[in-house]
């Protein structure tokens, strides 16, 4: 009896205290664990935390928000639009905002849990080892994470994150959004350009594309990028 009473508090603590906490360094192993990235776009359809790490990929420094929840969770899907809206606020800063849920279409689909918000944001992912990756981090649902470019744990709590914290991480880091890098991958260069341009063709408002924040994008963001491109 005695045996069992202690598997059973070794498996309630097991979920109760995830296995990063704040101040924690992200293993190489866990960084290289794969999530399927179900919406949003992303250049790959697999999503790793090891694809932001600067020391493996030479990119940029950027931080990482990340939340955990599950598609029957009622909070989160309530929840939505103000993630949506931090992602909105953020996207001109160094920094990746994904979104992973688990038990997808129970009751809802990948699809429809980014429809809850503005359309095409953030990233959505999936963990095809069904909990592992809350296991992880976690607590409860809905859980939030910010690490560091150097894979440190910042934050980990359950609920919504003010965005004074995302931004006192940025600072900390001494991170600012590179002016003209449109595909967040710490350089600006012609593919920037070309990103630009498309908007325009388009007419299409984005406001890392307006770079003079006159609330329009045409050729004076062109100009303003190639200027950019020229000086560097």
């Amino acid at each position: 009896m005695m045996k069992k009473l202690i598997i059973v508090v070794i498996l309630f603590n097991s979920f109760l205290f995830s296995y990063y906490q704040v101040g924690n360094t992200v293993s190489l192993e866990d960084q290289s664990y794969p999530l399927s990235v179900c919406y949003g776009d992303y250049s790959n359809d697999t999503l790793r935390l090891a694809d932001f790490n600067p020391e493996l990929t030479g990119l940029a420094d950027k931080v990482i928000f990340f939340r955990i929840t599950a598609s029957w969770w009622g909070p989160s899907c309530a929840d939505v639009p103000y993630f949506d809206l931090l992602h909105s606020d953020f996207e001109n800063e160094p920094i990746v905002i994904f979104e992973n849920i688990v038990d997808l279409n129970q009751p809802y689909s990948c699809e429809e849990w980014g429809e809850f918000g503005v359309q095409g944001i953030p990233i959505l992912t999936a963990d095809e080892g069904g909990h592992h990756f809350f296991d992880l981090f976690g607590h409860s649902f809905t859980w939030s994470v910010i690490l560091g470019p150097d894979m440190v744990v910042k934050h980990s709590s359950a609920g919504s994150v003010e965005a004074s914290i995302i931004q006192n991480i940025l600072d900390e880091y001494g991170l600012e959004g590179l002016l003209g890098d449109q595909n967040h991958d710490g350089l600006v260069n012609i593919q920037d350009v070309i990103l630009i341009i498309n908007f325009v063709l388009n007419d299409e408002y984005n406001s890392l594309a307006d770079l003079n924040s006159d609330e329009i994008v045409n050729i004076q963001d062109i100009i303003l990028i190639i200027s950019i491109i020229l000086e560097t």
